[in-house]
């Protein structure tokens, strides 16, 4: 789609486009939970999401927060991964030289690191979320986060941190078991979100290289390689950028684990359009002030069969095999 008509397209949606430079900043957070479960191929996952934001990319150093396990404290922190002893999670995550880790991934500092960006960043502002980590459940919907030390953090009190956000748009990719629980209590207008499995599913590591399955062929598919520089093909519509539908789609058709990737956009015309350039230069659509919570919504699937509501919202998320689970929110 060209410039102007993705201009038109997010206006008449509800979405306004600003001529100002847009910002992305990203959130990078790997728990591992404690040194006897915080695996190295988590480690590798940051690394190489990481390398793509900035390497890729070029989004700022400075506009990227990174939190993992102890922080970069010098103790043993990590398994390795052919489990035959324990590392020190490197802080240099490109290579360059330079720490790229911010704080440990506990609880404390990660409401601090949200709660901080809340307040510095506005409707020209998107932000993008990644988790790699442990996760479990309570049953249901209700999962939660392991962050270091053991702490949890529950799907509802994440939300809670998320609404305190007035920006363009979140894009939340989550790669821990159980993360499709957290569909319910994270979507709302102007995000997308990924998930590595089900609210009933463990996620899985790759059975051949390091990396946690689902995510790595979603980073594959944003940067355009793999982690040997390999090019990936994830383009389907070829105008020369990866959205996060074309991601998830790419995805999802590689992972060959025992896990059900879930998607929303809301709305869907939103992860068609949302790429890491857009984002960058300000092309992607900045919500409008004005809400339409008491407006009917229509809602469309990845197979383009629209359903509307009235009186509330509701999220269609496509699974494996064309089945789709509605959120009612």
């Amino acid at each position: 789609m060209c410039a102007i008509g993705l201009m038109l397209s997010l206006c008449v949606n509800g979405y306004a486009h600003s001529s100002d430079t847009g910002r992305l900043y990203a959130v990078l957070v790997n728990g591992g939970r404690n040194r006897l479960t915080n695996h190295e191929r988590y480690w590798n996952d940051c690394a190489f999401l990481y390398r793509t934001l900035r390497q890729t990319f070029r989004v700022p150093k400075r506009n990227i927060t990174v939190l993992m396990s102890d922080g970069g404290a010098p103790s043993e922190d990590m398994l390795r991964a052919d489990e035959r002893g324990f590392l020190s999670s490197p802080v240099d995550l490109d290579g360059d030289g330079q720490s790229d880790v911010d704080y440990p991934a506990t609880e404390e500092a990660l409401v601090n690191a949200l709660y901080s960006l809340s307040r510095r960043l506005n409707l020209y502002d998107h932000l993008f979320l990644f988790i790699i980590d442990h996760g479990g459940t309570y049953g249901g919907d209700n999962s939660f986060i392991w962050l270091w030390n053991d702490e949890r953090m529950t799907d509802y009190y994440l939300a809670s941190l998320l609404d305190k956000f007035r920006v363009g748009s979140i894009v939340i990719l989550m790669g821990q078991c159980y993360s499709g629980g957290f569909m319910a209590d994270l979507m709302r207008e102007g995000r997308v979100m990924a998930t590595a499995c089900s609210d009933s599913e463990q996620s899985w590591k790759c059975p051949d290289r390091p990396y946690e399955e689902f995510v790595y062929h979603w980073t594959c598919a944003v940067n355009g390689a793999d982690e040997y520089g390999h090019p990936v093909y994830a383009d389907t519509n070829d105008d020369g950028e990866v959205s996060m539908q074309e991601a998830f789609r790419y995805a999802q058709a590689h992972d060959q684990a025992f896990e059900t990737p879930q998607y929303a956009s809301w709305p869907e015309q939103l992860g068609e359009e949302w790429t890491f350039q857009r984002a960058l230069s300000s092309t992607v659509g900045v919500r409008e002030m004005e809400t339409t919570e008491q407006k009917s919504t229509a809602i469309w699937t990845l197979s383009g069969q629209r359903r509307s509501s009235a009186g509330g919202h509701s999220i269609y998320i496509q699974r494996k095999g064309g089945k789709t689970k509605k959120i009612v929110r």
